[in-house]
């Protein structure tokens, strides 16, 4: 082949690269485009498989004009600029392209691209070929035109070597994507159709509504006055909420998501305007930032999408409404005239009932009895309790489809009751421990906190604070009384006091026990030694734990195999002794005293140990919850759990 017949295009490398590299779906429509420009009034595409129903080939098929020998060079080798770029209509249809970019598209679908086009010239019709390769995009090669057996025009694109599976041109939703796509060209010229293996592409079998509304017209920044429709497409099925930035008649010029929420609503938007082309013929909608006009526009448009799907919402739930009081299964009965709050209470019952049946499509096939029931006690529940009911069906509704099957699953094995129970467990003991920190660490609680009638009576009901096994044994016992109420589990009575080696009788703060299975009998018992937060733990309050520990030990009245003491010691702070103490070799952290004879330890800890070992005993499970206390969920809990201990305190 001659260098007569190579086209060399006229751009950088990488902007080439760059083109070739869209994704699946944009590229296929860029190739349809190219084919509606040509002037056709039918574009076919075809998927070919391979034996293992792998994409083989690709064919666009337009009865366009075809590409004139003579202007294949300019057509194909200026990315800068096309015919299209001055001249925005052909057989008075608009055209979409305008710097000759699309028909490098064709390279994202495969490594081998074919143009066999046939154009006419004089009265009489040619046909020749253009190829190109993935591998050398800056060059094409073209064959010398012969004469056509066919007197017809038009081009047909092959795509070979397919690169990647491009899934979603087989997918099911293809069509409907195409459709939405072209949906604003199409509804305007009604001539035009487009076949996607050979199944029609059309946009109206998938609508649901179509409006057009025009924008208040806003000053350019160039002083002009611009004015821009909006029409905006509502769909039967599931989408992708986007917009399009179009010319007046519906071409696609640029497209972004619509950020706009409407769950019960399917829609594409498209913002016609002329003033459009002109931007997009400067590259201005392709900047990372959308030129400041394009900007105003969209968000004036914006507010209108939501006012309008707001009363579109109202006249779907009245419509729904008067279904169920037709049906009977609406809760409320009728009344001429509603105060505020019943008002209040019927709109908050629609909106949750409406999202009920919408998300639960089984829901509206259910029996009579069934649907009034349910309704009734939604009903009912909104009376106790609104706010609750609404963030609890909100929160269900918005679960992902896999989370609704675990919930479900869960569900078969536990109730929800439990499982609500297990998450509030770990909530209420996050509050806890930050309620916790502030009353022994802020400078003015510390003062008030009283050991034994506040902080001893809160610890009482969060003894997990210390260990999940155990369970609050005894409070504020003498050691005789501790004794006693261990032995009668043992069969056994105490008949006189326990004495410290001073001889003096000794009191414990709490006492917390744990059956030790499968060892028939046996107990693990802790004991806690509160110390109020301006005590610190030294060597007196370390000999003292460690004197009721021996007193409990030596006491001939326990049967020491049976039973196992843990004596801890807590406070805000250590002083130096008690720090070394709890700071031994080759013991863990915390440990003072160790007897194996007579089966007790002692421990020192300071509170900032205790709520943190607890929050790391939380932290797996919270990992999932994903629960955050803060100060005022702290104080709430703290005030609600444990007020009459706590009168004068205000928990910051």
């Amino acid at each position: 082949m001659s260098n007569n017949n190579i086209i060399q295009i006229s751009a950088k490398k990488d902007f080439i690269e760059r083109q070739s590299s869209a994704k699946s779906l944009p590229a296929l429509a860029e190739l349809i485009w190219n084919g509606l420009d040509s002037g056709s009034n039918i574009v076919e595409t075809h998927c070919v498989l391979n034996a293992l129903d792998g994409l083989e080939e690709i064919r666009i098929k337009d009865t366009g004009t075809g590409i004139d020998h003579s202007k294949v060079k300019q057509l194909f080798g200026d990315l800068g600029s096309s015919w299209k770029r001055d001249k925005h209509r052909l057989n008075g249809r608009a055209l979409h392209g305008k710097n000759g970019q699309g028909r490098l598209k064709a390279f994202a679908l495969g490594n081998h691209v074919t143009w066999k086009t046939t154009y006419e010239n004089a009265g009489k019709f040619y046909s020749y070929e253009i190829k190109g390769i993935a591998s050398d995009l800056e060059s094409l090669s073209f064959t010398d035109p012969v004469i056509s057996c066919s007197n017809t025009t038009g081009t047909e694109v092959l795509i070979s070597e397919i690169t990647k599976s491009h899934g979603s041109l087989l997918s099911e939703n293809t069509p409907q994507e195409l459709a939405k796509i072209f949906a604003p060209y199409l509804s305007q010229y009604p001539i035009v159709k487009l076949k996607l293996n050979n199944e029609a592409i059309d946009p109206t079998f998938l609508q649901q509504a179509s409006h057009e509304f025009p924008l208040k017209p806003i000053t350019s920044s160039d002083g002009n006055i611009i004015e821009t429709k909006l029409k905006l497409i509502e769909w039967s099925v599931k989408t992708k909420r986007m917009l399009h930035i179009c010319d007046s008649d519906g071409v696609s010029l640029h497209e972004q998501e619509a950020g706009i929420q409407t769950p019960s609503f399917e829609f594409t938007a498209y913002f016609k305007s002329d003033y459009f082309r002109s931007l997009d013929k400067d590259n201005f909608l392709y900047l990372n930032e959308l030129h400041t006009d394009v900007q105003q526009i969209l968000n004036q448009g914006k507010r209108l999408i939501r006012d309008h799907f707001r009363e579109r919402l109202a006249q779907k739930q009245s419509q729904i409404v008067k279904r169920w009081k037709d049906e009977k299964v609406y809760p409320y009965i009728n009344k001429s005239e509603l105060t505020a709050i019943e008002l209040a209470e019927r709109q908050v019952f629609e909106i949750l009932a409406v999202n009920v049946e919408s998300y639960l499509p089984k829901f509206s096939d259910s029996n009579y009895q069934s649907r009034k029931f349910t309704f009734k006690l939604l009903a009912q529940a909104l009376r106790d309790n609104p706010a609750s009911v609404q963030k609890i069906i909100t929160e269900l509704l918005n679960l992902k489809k896999e989370e609704q099957d675990e919930l479900a699953e869960l569900m078969e094995k536990t109730s929800l009751s439990n499982i609500i129970s297990s998450a509030q467990t770990v909530a209420n003991r996050l509050n806890f421990l930050l309620a916790l920190e502030n009353l022994l660490f802020d400078k003015e609680s510390k003062k008030k906190l009283l050991e034994r009638d506040q902080l001893h009576k809160i610890l009482e009901h969060e003894a997990w604070l210390f260990d999940e096994e155990f369970t609050l044994s005894g409070s504020e016992k003498r050691l005789e009384e501790v004794l006693e109420l261990h032995l009668d589990k043992l069969g056994s009575r105490v008949d006189a006091p326990v004495l410290r080696e001073d001889d003096k009788q000794g009191r414990v703060d709490l006492m917390l026990s744990r059956c030790i299975q499968p060892r028939q009998d046996e107990k693990d018992h802790l004991i806690v030694e509160l110390k109020r937060p301006s005590q610190k733990i030294n060597s007196e309050v370390l000999n003292q734990v460690e004197s009721y520990a021996i007193a409990v030990a030596n006491d001939k009245r326990f049967l020491k195999e049976k039973t196992r003491w843990r004596f801890i010691a807590v406070s805000n702070e250590f002083d130096e002794h008690a720090r070394k103490k709890a700071n031994q070799r080759n013991r863990p952290k915390g440990l003072v005293f160790d007897d194996a004879d007579l089966n007790i330890e002692v421990w020192a800890f300071d509170w900032t140990e205790i709520i943190s070992n607890a929050r790391t005993r939380l932290q797996f499970i919270n990992s999932s919850l994903n629960y955050e206390a803060d100060r005022d969920t702290a104080k709430n809990y703290l005030m609600k759990v444990h007020a009459k201990y706590i009168p004068n305190f205000n928990v910051k």
